[in-house]
């Protein structure tokens, strides 16, 4: 009995293929049918020809001629409103089609007379980034004027999320984005000359980056400029502090990571800059994307700066006033949305 069932669905699968391959055969051989139609100048049976074939049975490239050769058909005839509106049929198709040297002088007028043009865009973006510290007041448990740490990049972190465009017209887009950011730094300060404080921050922030680019069309290789504005708010951040003690009996101090989320201000704001490469592809493009992020504000919340009692007695450790720069690098596929629409020189 299984085995009867299986000989089924391999027997359905079969007449299944041998109908698709009849039929794009069929229409195959209607569309050259209708080209030498054409040629000869007997126009009326094109359109019956193509009509059926054109919803179905077709491949791109055949689709393309069979729109192609109805429109010249019906400009032929004076049927111009359906000329226009297998036009339209043709540029939602095939949104991105170039004029090619051997199109009739008919098909390249009515085309120039629509502009095909995307209107937005949705795209997926990650990548890896790298922290650095700018010091605004420098802070210590004793006097700040000694002040002698150093801060570090930390690794390297990372970042995913989505990018949403809005094209102005073909040169000028303005991208919002929404991104998952882990960002992490390194500080380290020798005290006394017999004491190193070791100090390790991660933090996890919700990146939202509104910006405008501009880009720069070398035929597939577009490279583009950016300039905008971010909105950071950061939803966890935990430190890793060693305090290490060099010579005599004492050992090193160290613990667990501390949730140190109440002690940053969790909203921040950045400017940026970057720019890019955009990669064309049917129907969107592929992305190499660097930014920079300079923090415009304090990340630390002076209030709770001393109020931490294992990390100010037990480690040693007090936060400075600093704010965050973030370069990110990051590699992305966006997708285009076009919409056709008459001309304004028609």
């Amino acid at each position: 009995m299984n085995s009867i069932k299986v000989y089924s669905i391999i027997s359905l699968l079969l007449l299944i293929s041998i109908s698709v391959f009849s039929q794009q055969s069929d229409c195959s051989f209607k569309l050259e049918e209708a080209e030498s139609a054409y040629e000869s100048g007997i126009l009326d049976s094109i359109p019956s020809l193509l009509r059926d074939c054109t919803k179905e049975g077709f491949d791109d490239d055949e689709l393309a001629r069979a729109y192609k050769l109805l429109i010249l058909t019906y400009l032929f005839e004076d049927y111009q409103d359906m000329a226009e509106f297998t036009m339209l049929k043709f540029l939602k198709k095939f949104p991105e089609y170039e004029l090619k040297a051997n199109d009739q002088v008919e098909f390249t007028y009515l085309y120039k007379s629509y502009q095909t043009v995307p209107v937005y865009s949705i795209g997926v973006m990650g990548g890896m980034n790298y922290s650095f510290v700018r010091i605004i007041d420098p802070y210590s448990l004793g006097s700040s004027t000694d002040y002698s740490g150093d801060y570090s990049v930390s690794g390297m972190g990372y970042q995913f999320g989505l990018q949403f465009e809005r094209y102005i017209n073909e040169k000028i887009n303005i991208d919002l984005g929404a991104f998952f950011v882990n960002r992490k730094f390194n500080y380290q300060i020798t005290q006394l000359d017999f004491t190193t404080i070791d100090y390790d921050e991660s933090q996890s922030v919700i990146s939202v980056p509104l910006t405008g680019t501009y880009d720069f069309s070398y035929k597939f290789l577009n490279p583009y400029v950016r300039i905008g504005f971010g909105i950071d708010y950061i939803i966890g951040a935990s430190s890793g502090i060693k305090r290490i003690i060099d010579g005599g009996t004492q050992e090193d101090i160290t613990g667990p990571d501390l949730d140190i989320l109440n002690d940053r201000n969790t909203l921040n704001y950045d400017a940026i800059v970057g720019g890019g490469l955009k990669l064309k592809t049917k129907k969107g493009y592929g992305l190499l994307d660097l930014r920079y992020h300079f923090g415009l504000n304090n990340i630390v919340n002076s209030e709770s700066r001393y109020s931490d009692g294992e990390k100010t007695f037990y480690y040693n450790y007090a936060d400075d006033n600093f704010s965050l720069d973030n370069f990110y690098i990051s590699v992305g596929y966006v997708f285009s949305f076009y919409k056709t629409k008459e001309s304004l020189k028609k």
